[in-house]
Formats: C-alpha cells, structure tokens, sequence
C-alpha cells in the first residue's frame, strides 16, 4: 500500500490552560501516547510522536489565539473553543503541525477538530465516556474518515451490558443506610465552573442563567437536592439555589449513592454526565443546556456528518484494534489475536482519575479491610 502518512500524531486540547496560563491537558495527551505507543507500534511502521502545549510566537497555541486578537489565557480558552473563522495563519500551522500524519486525539477541541476537517488531515477522537459506573472507564470515540467509523460501529459496547452493571451499581448502594427526604425529590448535580460543556457563546454557562428553570424544577418536587461538584473552584454558586427555594437540602454524598434513593425521581444538570448516566440508574435524567456531544449505536451518513461518538471499551489498547482500525490509511501487520485480560479499574487507576465510583468499589474493600 503506497501511502501519504508518515507518522502518527498525538495530541487534545493543547490550547486550554489554567487561569496560571499552565497548560492543561499535556498530562492527558501524554497519557494516551504512552498507552497506545506500543500497540500502534506493533500495528504499523509509522513513528508515533505528540504536539503539545507551546508558547513560543510561531506554535500552533499562538497562532490560535492572535487568530481571536487574545492573550493565551483561561478567559480567551472558551472564545477560541469552538472559533471556525480560521485566518491563513492558523491553517498554515495546523498544516504545519500536522501534514502527512494521523492525528490521535485526547478529547479534541471543536477549532482543530474543524480545522483538520478543513485540511482533510484524518483524525481519531478518543474521550472518556459519560457513563462512569461500569467495571472501568470506556470512550467515546470518532474519525472524520469515513472507512474508519465503519468500522469503529464493529466495537460497539451492547447497551444491554450497560443496563446489567448499572443494576449491580444500584444493588450495592441499596445496602447502606438511607437518607432521610422527603418526599418526591429531584437532585440538581453542580460541575466545574470551567467544564468544556458548559461553554456558550465564548463563556461558561453559569447557574445563575438558569434561574427560571430551577423555579420550575423546585415547584415541581416535594424536596430539590443541590450537590455541589467536589472539584468545583466555585461550589457556592451550586449551593447559593438553596438560598432561594424553601424546599432545598444540600449535601455532599456520593452520587450512586443518591441514585439508590427511590424517591429521588430525577437529575437535573447544566450539562454534567450526571444526568446521562441517571438514565441508566433508573431516574430521569435532564440538561439545562445542550449537551455537546452526540453518541450512536448506528454507521450512517448523518451521523458521521454530525461527528457522533461510539461507544467503545479497552480495546483500543490491543494492537488487532489498531491493525484493523487504521488499515484504509497505512499498510498494517497480521493480526494475531492477542488480548490482555479484563481488569477492573485498570484505566481509573492509570488516569488516577474515579469520579466517585471507588465510593462504590474501592473504598468498600479497604473498609472491610480495617474492620
């Protein structure tokens, strides 16, 4: 096979930094190189480098922001998030950055997404998925190559194994001890103040913009429920809506937990995962605000067209996915069947990352452990 590529290129969000202009999101790029470095090796021939974080006048992260007439900032990263009026400066370096390569993403950001589409550079879109209550973490994932979606829909996790463990989450939390509310109630579930889905219109979505919903929502239930995000740089602005409904509680427990409570009929977000996963967990499950990204269990022209995620597990760490997976592009070595075993939390624990399931899992046995 004569092919273009010559090499495979990792890189994210490399536009995003903290509000010390520290860039973001290298730890997670660099992250996904080293997982996936030795199975793309063993797939292809191709070497496998990364695009990072750059301050230097002519990196790619410059050009992006002097495209926006911005200082490299957390203030200017939502403005540039989904920014699609590209100048020749910013096409040249994407060009650039990325000519002859394969692009891996860890959670691509919209401007490059679109830029790459522009300049027909191929790229596989890897996110954590929403649903975070199953054995480990699984991805959403996405190409705009249309050979390579194809055949990502051959991976797709089946909803019925979601549903089964979303049951088994639920059997473990009914043990412990129940809350005392009354009533029929709702939770409302905060997030990080500078969460990528809350970006509108170049700024963060803020409770306060939703001050008519939450009126509705309160008069609707017996009791509303206002659990802050752990994380959040700002948890009061979660908490400041219990100031203004007489039939609020706040609280701080875990959120499976919260789900096993029959009483609790809904979850209301902005645009947390919280309310997708609550679908699984028997609840109602509602955004405030568009949700930014789509999933499928179907190969179709319009959902290729709409950049919609499947939903796939640890595969993508073997080499055979890979072989497989980036054949239309590159010549790709013979299959050769090879697995590594199912782990629980392996991924969680590489990520260091649990998003409250070790309340489910890991905490439970080193409770049992001490007693």
């Amino acid at each position: 096979m004569q092919t273009n590529y010559r090499q495979i290129k990792f890189t994210g969000d490399i536009f995003r930094v903290s509000y010390h202009q520290r860039p973001t999101q290298d730890g997670n790029i660099k992250w996904l190189y080293h997982a996936l470095k030795n199975p793309l090796q063993l797939a292809t021939s191709l070497p496998v480098e990364t695009e990072l974080f750059s301050k230097q006048d002519i990196s790619l992260v410059s050009s992006g922001y002097r495209m926006i007439g911005e200082d490299i900032s957390m203030e200017g990263w939502p403005k540039l998030f989904y920014h699609n009026d590209f100048s020749e400066e910013f096409l040249q370096q994407v060009w650039l950055s990325f000519r002859n390569s394969i692009v891996i993403a860890f959670e691509l950001p919209e401007l490059l997404k679109s830029a790459l589409d522009h300049l027909h550079i191929p790229f596989i879109d890897i996110i954590i998925h929403p649903i975070r209550f199953l054995d480990d973490l699984i991805f959403g994932i996405r190409s705009n190559n249309r050979e390579i979606s194809q055949l990502l829909h051959n991976y797709l996790i089946p909803e019925e194994s979601i549903l089964i463990q979303a049951g088994i989450v639920m059997a473990s939390m009914n043990r412990l001890k129940r809350l005392d509310i009354s009533g029929k109630a709702a939770l409302f579930a905060g997030q990080t103040t500078d969460d990528k889905v809350l970006i509108n219109e170049g700024k963060f979505h803020k409770v306060s913009n939703f001050l008519d919903k939450f009126s509705e929502i309160s008069n609707s239930y017996d009791t509303l429920i206002i659990k802050s995000h752990p994380y959040s740089a700002d948890p009061f602005e979660a908490i400041s809506i219990s100031r203004l409904f007489n039939n609020c509680m706040t609280v701080t427990d875990n959120f499976y937990y919260l789900m096993s409570h029959e009483n609790i009929e809904a979850v209301y977000s902005i645009s947390s995962s919280t309310s997708i996963e609550a679908r699984y967990l028997g609840k109602e499950g509602h955004h405030l605000a568009k949700y930014p990204f789509r999933f499928t269990d179907d190969f179709n022209e319009g959902e290729f067209q709409l950049g919609s995620f499947f939903t796939i597990d640890d595969v993508i760490f073997s080499a055979d996915f890979w072989r497989k997976i980036l054949a239309p592009l590159v010549a790709t070595s013979p299959i050769t069947e090879v697995k590594i075993p199912k782990k629980p939390n392996r991924i969680r624990t590489s990520l260091r990352s649990f998003w409250g399931f070790n309340f489910v899992d890991t905490d439970i046995i080193c409770q049992l452990y001490k007693q």
